[in-house]
């Protein structure tokens, strides 16, 4: 699972929405919690460096130099990756699979049509390093939804 702050969530959103029709990108820092989960507390935007960045991203390899550098010896360190994907699902391409280097990352990708961010979703890839597999990503404030007693309807058993 996957928890990010939301105020982490929306810099990404607005990230994609800005760089339409281009691929945003950047760098995920955070930690894994005792629970297994990703704990992602900061995004850090990249100028996408590919060729091609209606189609492709390419992350300032300067950034993660950086970060890793002012990360060293502390509780967090890159965790995954953002982009997105203009007029495109919310789903790992065959460009993305390719360019997956790390299993532990997580890819986070939005999906952008018109401007418009419409879907936000989570991956990483397996072990093997053949697939992304999709993971849970939820706010850091999310909550269960309440719960009340079941309704009944007098006449209607």
């Amino acid at each position: 699972m996957i928890l990010v702050a939301p105020e982490c969530l929306k810099q990404i959103v607005d990230a994609a929405e800005a760089a339409y029709p281009n691929e945003s990108c950047g760098l995920l820092v955070g930690h894994d919690d005792e629970s297994s989960r990703v704990r992602i507390a900061t995004a850090h935007p990249s100028d996408n460096l590919a060729s091609d960045p209606r189609r492709a991203f390419e992350v300032d390899p300067a950034l993660r130099l950086n970060l890793h550098k002012r990360l060293r010896g502390g509780p967090d360190d890159v965790v995954g990756v953002y982009h997105s994907h203009p007029d495109m699902r919310a789903q790992p391409s065959e460009t993305d699979l390719a360019r997956a280097w790390e299993p532990r990352l997580v890819w986070i990708i939005t999906s952008v049509v018109a401007h418009q961010a419409v879907l936000t979703t989570a991956h990483r890839i397996n072990e093997a390093g053949t697939q992304f597999e999709p993971m849970p990503l939820y706010t850091d404030d999310w909550r269960d939804a309440p719960t009340r007693a079941p309704m009944t309807y007098p006449g209607l058993e």
